[in-house]
């Protein structure tokens, strides 16, 4: 077992990462479950489509979180109004069902409204969850993640992430956490010796290689591409969905992952980058907006006082800034 670094104040994170770390398992293998039967997709106006395993993931962690930590604050992307909306009735027991038979809780269709729609309280600290991180790459058969990041006093102090198709090390189905002062840890997801990770070291500009999503509309591919030729990194291209990109980073899979502002008026969710960002910097690395300030978690749903996100392995972080130029 690893010792964590217990940061002073009124909870204690040992106890809520191991929280965290087994709601994430459990709502991994409930996804990898809704995978494998053929996951229905429902689609959000303007946004991505969203499944049922959406839906049972973030029931798995908000009914973990309301039952140990109810005092605790939440962010979470879903609802259940949604759900409703489109899969009806129907649609909720079929979740509710999956949830009680993978998480060997009974949970009724009341319950599963309960759980998705937990409101938290108003303690320390604020759980940041995405139960799905990437629903196109997981649609896709393609990475995909679920997130928890733990944040105070305007900071990401610890994250989850559990990536069920990602390999590393030779393991493939990892759950990968940390956070500053912590360190960074991968596992099996299926359940294991965590093994410390760490940043890659390599600061050679020509063999900085460059996280990319999947989806071209994620981001500016442009932008990202200028950067590259600006900044001279020819390390190549690695093309992950999600919040697997952060776990990338911090496993020295890659040096770099550029997230620019793809609308002006765009400000990145807090639940898309909390988990990944304490990892990384517990792994060694480096995360700021695109100006180079830390990402300020403090405003809400959104990162409304940062432009963009950047996260390297810290070597070559002023370098890639270097590379941005003005007005991205």
């Amino acid at each position: 077992m690893c010792r964590l670094v217990t940061f002073t104040s009124s909870y204690d994170l040992d106890a809520v990462l191991g929280t965290a770390r087994e709601a994430v398992r459990v709502a991994s293998r409930l996804c990898m479950r809704v995978a494998a039967e053929g996951p229905a997709r429902l689609e959000k106006t303007g946004r991505e489509p969203v499944t049922l395993a959406d839906y049972g993931s973030q029931a798995v962690i908000l009914g973990m979180v309301a039952a140990a930590f109810p005092d605790h604050g939440v962010l979470a992307e879903e609802g259940s109004a949604h759900l409703l909306a489109n899969g009806g009735i129907p649609a909720v027991e079929a979740v509710a069902g999956l949830v009680s038979e993978i998480s060997e809780t009974h949970c009724t269709a009341e319950d599963l409204v309960r759980r998705i729609d937990h409101p938290g309280g108003r303690g320390r600290p604020v759980w940041a969850i995405d139960p799905i991180d990437g629903t196109k790459g997981f649609l896709r058969g393609d990475q995909f993640a679920v997130a928890v990041g733990i944040l105070d006093d305007g900071g990401s102090v610890a994250g989850v992430l559990g990536c069920p198709r990602l390999t590393i090390g030779g393991t493939t189905g990892v759950m990968v956490w940390g956070g500053p002062g912590l360190g960074a840890f991968v596992e099996p997801i299926g359940g294991g010796k965590p093994t410390p990770i760490g940043v890659s070291p390599i600061d050679d500009p020509a063999a900085v290689r460059v996280l990319g999503s999947v989806e071209r509309a994620h981001g500016d591919p442009a932008v990202i591409e200028s950067v590259v030729r600006r900044a001279g990194l020819g390390g190549g291209w690695v093309r992950i969905d999600s919040q697997a990109k952060y776990a990338a980073v911090a496993a020295g899979l890659a040096e770099t992952y550029i997230r620019p502002r793809n609308r002006e008026d765009w400000r990145e969710r807090v639940w898309d980058h909390a988990a990944g960002a304490a990892i990384v910097t517990g792994a060694g690395g480096r995360v700021s907006d695109l100006d180079g300030h830390r990402l300020d978690f403090a405003l809400g749903r959104t990162l409304d006082q940062n432009r963009g996100v950047l996260a390297t392995n810290g070597l070559v972080h002023e370098l890639v800034l270097g590379g941005l130029g003005e007005g991205v």
